[in-house]
């Protein structure tokens, strides 16, 4: 099976290599501009690092189901849980590393939730109609954006105002929620959008938005025994309101802030995968701004931050009430030297703060009041990080960034982190070649919850360190390209929670004293032919030297799709994904234990439809979610989406 799926993406890489002509007014993604690598605006060939780039209009060519499905179809990417329950917990799994390797960012500033086991930022409070798009960052990247950034860096930036005037979006959805064995009984899934942005003549700028999503029946978490009924339906619920308000001078200023508020309730099933009545309820207000300054026509001060408040509260047979707080600044500097008249070097000279807090209730055995566990005055930390980076462009095709950063925190030492990354770009005929390396180290501080929860919380934990050699080829021609990297990351005082007392059920997070490495490559392709067709694909295997470490994470996986213009301003987009076999485990509750298995490998095939009026900027919307109706399994016992159907339209104007 390995050979066959690792000779499919060739085959599809080579499809994608062997166009003959391409229409050369398309624009060329060599000019793409990308900022996740540098915090400088720069074209993706003087970039060292592939990053991925999700547009707005990427965004409205599919009917995602969310944000974690979207991230999902990317290289080196598993967000586990993407394709299950609406509010399934879900696993950020970027190059065989964990959630707590993965930093979010919106608008610029580093958002978390001190209040989760990794002080991971839940994606499911984001909706989709919020975002403008989405730059994605692989690799160490501590140097620019601190703490947590150790695999992957996923920039989301909210809606913007048009130049001028105002524009309106209405959008609505409804569908199918249910598994395999379910029959699609009715729409058990509605979304609906509404979104404003303006901009005045003086320079104002606003916007507002509100989104509503609701499962109302259909799919449950947990999945029922072989030959027993179907589980009840474990719903979701969920809404998000934005505000921005803002001002532009165009000329060398610009201030925007935003309020939002955003809540969900999910529905779930006992861990021992019986049906139940259990529901979270999960509420995060956020308020961020963004001040740009160009003092000068080679200088740039930036300010960006972001508040969040957080409460969680969990209603089960073990209920629990979390409240979190968290506070993220980033201010830099940013000026170019031109040392000649291609070459220059781009400085960003920065300092960034955060600061986590959380408290924590929950109702001992035998009681039925809330007692305090965690108090914030006692349960908080605070991150001190000057540093600094560089860019070297030439007129010679040799690009090098390169910085490092001094990361205080808290509760520890000081401890310096650094990224160099060289690429070198050259041309053969209308070719564009560009071959790259880099080593980054990254610094991971212990999460508030693995210090001090009660009952499992280490205080004496220390923090995690990983190194990152990658290396890195790409082809383009026009609007063509093919990427291969291939990357090994090698980890110290990796945090794990770990049993020490079986027979009493005593379990602590420690650091494993072994060094573990993972290691993978990706390959990535794009073409669009004749103007009408447009396919990509991409590959990626992922390996480490501790199995249980890859957890729910394919060693093999392929995406693909193609997009075709079928008729004016209709399209057909066909997505596939292979998911290789993934390792799991689970507790019995007959033997008391966590027992391995493995989940069978899967093939995943949607369908997308879209149309657009001639005259008037309403699109419709028809898609086919698991088309083949596939039964398969992302996280042991717990139940998938089989084929489901979703209709909608959309009104701009």
């Amino acid at each position: 099976m390995n050979k066959k799926i690792i000779a499919m993406s060739a085959m599809m890489v080579a499809a994608v290599s062997g166009i003959a002509q391409v229409d050369s007014t398309a624009t060329k993604l060599d000019q793409v501009l990308i900022s996740a690598d540098s915090k400088f605006e720069l074209t993706r060939k003087d970039s060292g690092k592939p990053v991925i780039k999700i547009t707005r209009s990427d965004i409205e060519a599919q009917s995602a189901a969310s944000l974690a499905d979207l991230l999902n179809q990317y290289a080196g990417i598993e967000m586990n849980g993407a394709r299950s329950n609406a509010g399934q917990n879900l696993g950020y799994f970027v190059r065989g590393g964990s959630t707590r390797q993965v930093a979010f960012l919106i608008d610029g500033a580093q958002v978390s939730d001190a209040s989760n086991i990794n002080n991971e930022f839940d994606i499911r409070l984001v909706d989709l109609n919020q975002i403008e798009e989405i730059e994605i960052l692989k690799g160490a990247a501590s140097t620019l954006y601190g703490a947590n950034a150790s695999t992957a860096v996923i920039n989301i930036k909210l809606r913007k105002s048009p130049e001028t005037g105002v524009r309106v979006t209405v959008a609505s959805f409804i569908g199918t929620n249910k598994s395999v064995e379910q029959a699609n009984n009715g729409p058990d899934e509605f979304t609906n959008s509404v979104q404003l942005q303006g901009t005045a003549k003086n320079g104002l700028t606003y916007g507002v938005g509100f989104n509503h999503q609701a499962t109302n029946g259909g799919l449950s978490a947990a999945e029922a025994a072989d030959g027993a009924s179907p589980n009840d339906s474990d719903d979701f619920n969920r809404v998000n309101l934005l505000g921005r308000i803002g001002y532009d001078n165009r000329k060398n200023f610009k201030l925007s802030s935003y309020l939002s508020f955003d809540e969900y309730t999910a529905e779930f099933d006992d861990f021992t995968l019986v049906d139940a009545n259990n529901e979270t309820y999960s509420r995060q207000v956020r308020w961020g701004t963004n001040v740009n300054w160009k003092y000068s026509d080679k200088g740039e001060l930036v300010y960006t931050d972001v508040s969040t408040h957080t409460r969680r509260d969990t209603r089960s047979s073990f209920p629990s009430l979390y409240n979190a707080d968290g506070y993220s600044l980033d201010l830099y500097n940013k000026y170019t030297f031109d040392l000649g008249e291609s070459t220059s070097l781009k400085t960003i000279l920065g300092f960034n703060f955060r600061t986590d807090r959380y408290e924590d209730f929950s109702i001992p055995f035998g009681s039925s009041s809330f007692e305090q566990n965690a108090d914030k005055d006692d349960v908080n930390a605070q991150i001190y990080d000057p540093y600094l980076n560089v860019v070297y462009i030439s007129d010679f095709g040799l690009n090098v960034n390169a910085g490092t950063r001094y990361n205080k925190h808290s509760n520890y030492d000081g401890q310096l982190v650094y990224n160099l990354n060289p690429s070198y770009r050259f041309d053969l005929g209308k070719s564009s070649f560009k071959v790259y390396g880099s080593y980054s180290t990254a610094y991971i501080t212990p999460s508030l919850f693995q210090l001090y929860a009660a009952g499992f919380g280490n205080d004496e934990l220390e923090p995690e360190e990983n190194a990152t050699l990658e290396a890195g080829l790409s082809w383009t021609k026009g609007n063509s390209t093919i990427t291969v990297s291939a990357f090994q990351r090698d980890e110290n005082n990796l945090v794990q929670f770990v049993t020490i007392d079986p027979v009493n059920f005593i379990s602590q997070y420690q650091n494993v004293d072994e060094e573990l490495t993972a290691k993978g490559i990706e390959v990535t392709g794009q073409t669009t032919l004749f103007d009408k067709l447009m396919l990509t694909a991409n590959y990626s295997f992922t390996e480490r030297n501790d199995q249980a470490l890859l957890r729910r994470i394919p060693k093999h996986k392929v995406n693909a799709s193609a997009r075709i213009e079928a008729i004016a301003r209709g399209f057909v987009t066909l997505r596939y994904q292979y998911n290789d076999d993934r390792g799991d485990s689970f507790f019995n509750s007959n033997t008391f234990t966590n027992e391995a298995v493995v989940l069978s490998s899967y093939h995943s095939l949607d369908l997308d439809l879209t149309y657009g009026l001639k005259n008037v900027p309403v699109t419709f919307f028809a898609g086919i979610n698991n088309v083949t109706d596939t039964d398969f399994q992302e996280i042991f016992g717990y139940q998938t989406r089989g084929r489901t159907y979703r209709v909608g339209v959309r009104y701009q104007f």
